[in-house]
């Protein structure tokens, strides 16, 4: 590759830096918890539409779009693809109150710009990624070029980890990848991807898979008032005194494999963790009883060359060798992957982050790349992606920020990788 520099100066002259701070606020500002994406989808196909792209919406479920801009080129060369969610890691609501102890008030979570940064719930994670390349493909479409492939800007539902489980059941649950299968099962492939998700403008394309399990064991459902320990013994009538034996052998499992499985990937090691997150039993209305049932919920991510099978027989190797009753079911899978060919995608940020800021890129270090991320999907489906996003930072239990030249910054990249990737030839496979 080599850069156009009259090309490239032409593209990125159009940036707008107040622009793309107030279209960051304006994503922020639209409250979008995993389910209730409508109103921000609606928000960027108005967007797209009104600047020049092709707008098109995807119905993943009711009231929840893929809001989808397309940037078309001439049909002769490779198409790139951008990828960033709508939904945010909390709701904004008294709803928190499950996960957070302390919540700030609802209003300072709406977006705001604050001298050199934007704030409020989701900037980081990931509306200022969002705003970026939705700027990007208007820095585009403004310069005049003629592309020769397809530029494709999503904005998907439904990334967060949330999964449906027990009473959990609606569209509210239904994260962790739910817009991006959608998106490739209903057309919208293209040659290469870019996930613009936090990573602080650093490159990955290695990322951990998920499984999630629900342990649960049983007590005797009976009167605890009136009984002895020596005839009635907590370790065989509570189901919650069994589970504390079970949690801590789950936890010195866990130890053991997040050691065993640590994954050697091209931009460094992905690391492999166990957490038990949610735990429910016995009936807090009626605590004079033993609790007839207990069980945990258990997070695993797991680097790509390892299955849900493996982790299933691990587990239940363990806990056979406890004596306990349990029953052990999985209810989440996804796998890790290490993208192929993505040489091209790598070459091209490589050589744009040089062109822009005299320096090397950056691998993402292993407490950022050993996550879960829509990268993955498109990964699986064959189609080589890498993450590179803008990244902020917490300023409260749920509040973010981001600094205005980090999402300047991811645009000009996004910008001018769509200019290099889309003004190449397709040739015969």
């Amino acid at each position: 590759m080599t850069i156009n520099k009259k090309l490239a100066d032409k593209v990125l002259a159009r940036i707008d830096r107040d622009e793309l701070a107030q279209l960051a606020c304006d994503l922020t500002d639209i409250p979008s918890p995993t389910g209730q994406e409508g109103a921000i989808g609606d928000f960027i196909l108005r967007w797209f539409d009104s600047n020049g792209l092709k707008a098109v919406r995807q119905d993943v479920d009711v009231d929840r779009p893929n809001a989808i801009g397309v940037l078309k080129g001439d049909g002769t060369g490779l198409s790139l693809g951008f990828n960033g969610h709508m939904d945010t890691s909390f709701t904004g609501t008294s709803a928190d109150l499950r996960m957070v102890a302390n919540l700030e008030p609802e209003d300072e979570l709406r977006g705001r710009i604050v001298g050199d940064k934007v704030q409020g719930l989701g900037v980081s994670n990931m509306k200022g990624g969002l705003a970026s390349f939705m700027m990007a493909g208007k820095m585009l479409r403004k310069s005049g070029i003629q592309l020769k492939g397809d530029v494709v800007l999503a904005a998907v539902v439904g990334e967060i980890s949330r999964t449906p489980i027990g009473e959990w059941q609606s569209k509210d649950y239904r994260g962790e990848g739910t817009g991006t299968r959608h998106l490739l099962t209903h057309g919208m492939h293209t040659d290469y991807a870019v996930c613009a998700d936090a990573s602080d403008l650093n490159i990955v394309w290695t990322q951990n898979g998920v499984v999630q399990m629900r342990i649960a064991t049983f007590g005797q459902a009976q009167a605890a008032w009136g009984t002895q320990r020596e005839t009635h013994p907590m370790g065989d009538m509570n189901a919650i005194v069994k589970m504390t034996r079970i949690i801590e052998a789950v936890e010195q499992w866990g130890a053991s494999f997040e050691k065993k499985y640590i994954y050697d990937g091209p931009t460094g090691p992905l690391w492999p963790k166990v957490n038990i997150g949610g735990i429910e039993g016995g009936a807090p209305y009626r605590p004079n009883y033993f609790p007839g049932i207990c069980a945990i919920y258990v997070d695993v991510r797991m680097p790509p060359q390892v299955r849900p099978v493996m982790i299933q027989h691990e587990v239940e190797q363990m806990l056979n060798g406890l004596g306990i009753p349990y029953e052990l079911d999985l209810y989440k899978s996804l796998l890790g992957h290490e993208g192929k060919q993505v040489e091209p995608l790598v070459q091209s940020a490589e050589e744009v982050h040089q062109h822009l800021f005299g320096e090397k890129i950056k691998p993402e270090p292993p407490n950022r790349a050993s996550i879960w991320t829509d990268t993955n999907i498109y990964n699986e489906m064959g189609i080589p992606a890498i993450k590179i996003g803008p990244h902020g930072r917490r300023i409260g239990a749920r509040n973010e920020e981001i600094e205005i030249d980090k999402i300047v910054k991811a645009a000009q990249i996004y910008a001018l990788m769509a200019l290099d990737i889309c003004s190449r030839e397709r040739t015969a496979p």
